[in-house]
């Protein structure tokens, strides 16, 4: 399995079952790395737009994949859903720039959620 993100907080995540793949990106930036896994036979594990924080509010994004023997058709729908929503919620409102103390709320919750996840999945 892999874990896509931007969320500095899995710097320090250790799972033998689990690669870390941290990018310094956006959050749209994680959605489109995604989406190329998607197209080399990956498969979403956890929902793209996981959670109640609205894709234009938070900067981070973390999302589980696992390699696929072929392409996984509900994934592509999966991730091509959550790149359009996003592009309509940051066409509504842009993401603020937070302060430090908010984005680091905002890794906390993302942190949280998927360890949370992942506990269930594996």
């Amino acid at each position: 399995m892999k874990l896509i993100t931007n969320n500095p907080k899995f710097k320090s995540f250790k799972n033998k079952r689990i690669e870390v793949i941290l990018h310094e990106n956006s959050y749209m930036d994680i959605l489109e790395i995604t989406r190329d896994y998607v197209h080399r036979n990956y498969r979403i594990l956890t929902h793209p737009l996981y959670g109640s924080v609205k894709p234009n509010e938070t900067v981070y994004r973390t999302i589980l994949i696992e390699e696929n023997d072929k392409l996984d058709n509900n994934s592509v729908m999966l991730i091509s859903e959550a790149i359009e929503t996003f592009k309509k919620f940051k066409k509504n409102k842009i993401t603020p720039n937070w302060t430090e103390q908010v984005k680091d709320d905002f890794s906390v919750i993302d942190y949280d959620l998927l360890k949370n996840a992942i506990e269930r999945i594996i």
